[in-house]
């Protein structure tokens, strides 16, 4: 049943299998760079959700369903798994669908005051996410004893690296930008590595914070795995697509405010590292589902950079 590619009539096939009804509506989520997301409907029942891997997603998938299991219980509002098969040549699972959409979808229409009450909501679930435990080491995992790092630069020179590469390979932007985040993160490697590893959800970002109608707290989504290091890392890739993207960087304000986190040099280099993670984009293809690179898009973003840059002295 999951050896084809991925598309809404396998997704539909999935759906009507776990709920014994006929789906009436099947859509796939615009955003998203790894899996294939559905929106599935009934007539006389709530919808779901269809997250469909290829063939490697496997260990994200199980991923998904453990931390399901270890952040529920403990008050992250994460959707229920309804359904999953991650053995499945192409592994998928079966969530409850939260009401709402991508805060970057409707952020420009909230007022400060809704802004300022999702940031809190999203720390409130990150100092959950912080309290589940720590091993000494940093990096994307799930377990925190298999974090592949012993230090919390080495993350950041993984980030700058991988970034590299794809600016190289495309050829949109100068890869020499990547040099002087380096070397920044050389003079402050004895400050980053002073970071603790904590435990943190790493896409609380644009995407991934379900906004209600109404301008209300939804939920999390897409949640495969934690990072272990600084738990700024994610307000710092939300400034940076906000900055990018013209859009309310108040909101990120709000959310070092509530977490009573700092917005300091080290702080602005991680801006400026996922500024770089941006770029990388351009000119990749992931699965299917990237916007389009423009010139005015490239110019916008190194304009953002450059102004970045300069408050660290880069």
């Amino acid at each position: 049943m999951t050896s084809e590619e991925p598309s809404t009539s396998l997704a539909a096939a999935i759906a009507s299998r776990v709920t014994g009804s006929a789906p009436v509506a099947v859509q796939r989520f615009a955003t998203g760079a790894r899996h294939h997301v559905f929106d599935i409907g009934f007539k006389g029942r709530p919808p779901v959700v269809v997250r469909i891997g290829d063939t490697s997603a496997r260990t994200e998938m199980a991923g998904a369903v453990y931390l399901s299991g270890l952040l529920r219980p403990r008050g992250v509002p994460v959707p229920a798994i309804l359904a999953e098969d991650v053995e499945a040549e192409r592994p998928w699972l079966v969530l409850e669908r939260l009401p709402g959409t991508d805060l970057g979808a409707v952020i420009a229409g909230l007022s400060d005051g809704q802004l300022d009450w999702i940031a809190a909501r999203v720390v409130e679930a990150q100092a959950i996410v912080a309290h589940t435990g720590a091993a000494g080491r940093y990096g994307y995992a799930v377990r925190p004893e298999q974090a592949p790092h012993s230090a919390w630069s080495h993350v950041l020179d993984a980030h700058l690296a991988r970034s590299r590469r794809r600016i190289a390979a495309a050829g949109l932007f100068d890869a020499s930008l990547v040099d002087r985040v380096q070397n920044k993160l050389t003079e402050m490697r004895d400050a980053v590595d002073r970071i603790a590893p904590t435990p943190f959800l790493h896409d609380t970002t644009t995407r991934n914070v379900i906004i209600t109608p109404d301008g209300g707290f939804s939920g999390i989504v897409d949640v495969d795995d934690l990072c272990f290091g600084d738990p700024r890392y994610p307000a710092a890739l939300t400034l940076a697509v906000l900055m990018a993207q013209g859009g309310p960087v108040g909101y990120v304000t709000a959310w070092l405010h509530y977490a009573g986190q700092t917005d300091d040099c080290v702080f602005r280099l991680y801006v400026n590292t996922y500024l770089l993670d941006l770029m990388s984009e351009h000119g990749q293809a992931f699965n299917r589902n990237e916007l389009p690179s423009t010139p005015e898009a490239r110019r916008s973003l190194r304009q953002v950079f450059e102004a970045c840059s300069a408050r660290i002295g880069q």
